[in-house]
């Protein structure tokens, strides 16, 4: 994961094979953490077969973090859900995750990260005209599809 970050980070594009691997690198440490938990669901459902596709490097992890930091409690019953898939010249990308919501004394709980602004940005900048990002929430769910138009 750090070679990835510090080497194939710093191009343009990559094969989307590679950032399917970090995610799926990053998903796995994250389950390691999280596994003494029953009440943590991680479901993945990531298809293989992106043999010709190229991305730009880092685009896709944001959501995934995002649904850690912000989705899992160790003390209450919280799932994440990701699901990625290429038709055609589209990639369809959907991270949910339940809400749980921040405790007072928690130092996190006013911080507004920047994680999603840099998403925008860098959308606009790379694909512009090409993506749609719809971020909702309700009560209980936070849910991001992006789709990318090759």
């Amino acid at each position: 994961m750090m070679r990835f970050m510090l080497h194939e980070n710093t191009q343009d594009k990559i094969s989307l094979i590679r950032e399917v691997e970090y995610l799926n690198n990053y998903i796995a440490l994250q389950t390691l953490r999280t596994s003494q938990s029953a009440d943590i669901k991680i479901e993945t459902l990531i298809e293989e077969q992106f043999e010709n596709y190229q991305i730009t490097p880092m685009l896709l992890i944001p959501f995934v973090e995002n649904a850690f930091k912000h989705g899992i409690s160790l003390q209450k019953p919280s799932y994440i859900k990701i699901s990625l898939q290429v038709r055609g010249n589209v990639l369809f990308f959907d991270v949910s995750n339940s809400i749980n919501l921040k405790n007072d004394n928690d130092p996190e709980k006013l911080k507004s990260g920047v994680g999603f602004d840099n998403v925008r940005k860098r959308l606009l900048l790379l694909y512009k005209d090409r993506h749609e990002l719809i971020i909702r929430e309700n009560a209980q769910e936070f849910f991001c599809p992006l789709d990318l138009t090759y």
